[in-house]
């Protein structure tokens, strides 16, 4: 019984999870326990026990005396994500230079070469599964578990501010222009490099979100 309860905890929080980080609840929208629970056929303490889970990922935010609802983004949220992941990708691109052997360049590879097709595609889909993909496979073949661990629990809150930012300025960026040099630098085992351009791509798409968000809201 109580791996069952676990289990339906587990499937109601991947569902919202999903439907928050693909915009089908948008930032802002308030969530009900009991709303929720209809929608879901399930006991308003799974859902109670979800959304905690959410707002462990920063999806989200418990406000006094009005409930529940989707974190907005704001200029705080975009730099706060970006800070840390910047912070974890620096390293993993650092570590991957120094031990990029020849089953690891292999496979860099190939996320390089989905950033080409995805680049030549019209697809939006596409683009954002190469471009978290290289990310996220520069951090898994980097060596380091630990890292590897957290930076998946901050990947449902990065992906969602990426499917927003991609869905109100579409193609804003060519993937391969901000993708080669950390590519190159990996490549040539030049680790200070690496991190170079892994901070320039990070300051760069804070400072194009930040500029975008404010021409939104204004």
């Amino acid at each position: 019984m109580n791996f069952e309860k676990i289990s339906l905890t587990d499937r109601a929080t991947s569902h919202l999870r999903r439907l928050i980080v693909h915009g089908g609840l948008e930032p802002g929208r308030r969530l009900t326990e009991q709303e929720i629970s209809d929608e879901l056929g399930v006991a308003r303490g799974t859902v109670r026990a979800a959304f905690a889970a959410l707002e462990t990922e920063n999806l989200l935010i418990r406000r006094p005396y009005a409930g529940w609802a989707v974190k907005e983004v704001s200029a705080q949220v975009l730099r706060e994500n970006y800070q840390l992941r910047g912070a974890l990708e620096e390293l993993s691109v650092r570590l991957l230079a120094l031990d990029a052997d020849a089953e690891k360049r292999r496979r860099l590879e190939v996320l390089y070469l989905r950033l080409i097709e995805a680049e030549s595609s019209d697809a939006q889909e596409r683009r954002v599964e190469a471009d978290l993909g290289f990310h996220g496979g520069i951090v898994a073949l980097c060596g380091n578990g630990l890292l590897q661990r957290q930076y998946e629990t901050i990947s449902g809150h990065t992906e969602w501010l990426y499917r927003w930012s991609e869905h109100n300025w579409p193609s804003r960026i060519n993937l391969l222009e901000w993708h080669q040099p950390i590519y190159e630098a990996i490549l040539s085992g030049d680790a200070e490099e690496a991190v170079r351009a892994a901070r320039t791509h990070t300051d760069r798409s804070l400072r194009d979100d930040e500029r975008d968000l404010r021409n939104k809201t204004n």
